[in-house]
């Protein structure tokens, strides 16, 4: 099964030169995403790239999902934000799994 993203979400891209990337949902329009990291994804240049060639992570935390939805924008700083939360918590994630099977 596989859900479907949406504004403020998370994506892994399956496809392209971006391949693997984690990626925040700026904005989506029926098949296509618009996507960016803050880095070489800018925020005033997302890339469009089709739903199909990406796949959902996760949420993004709050504060940045209700600045996007409330302002329609995000700085780079706010997208590199997000996404270094998520990758602390997957780390985390990761660590605890570690320590109960070490």
């Amino acid at each position: 099964m596989t859900m479907c993203s949406h504004v403020s979400d998370l994506v892994i891209s399956l496809a392209g030169r971006d391949r693997d990337e984690v990626m925040l949902v700026v904005r989506e329009e029926e098949n296509f995403l618009w996507l960016a990291n803050g880095k070489l994804r800018r925020a005033e240049k997302p890339k469009r790239k089709k739903r199909r060639h990406t796949t959902f992570v996760a949420h993004c935390d709050e504060r940045t999902r209700e600045k996007l939805l409330t302002t329609g924008r995000l700085t780079n700083s706010d997208i590199r934000k997000a996404l270094s939360i998520w990758a602390g918590e997957n780390q985390n994630t990761d660590q605890e799994r570690e320590s109960e099977h070490g």
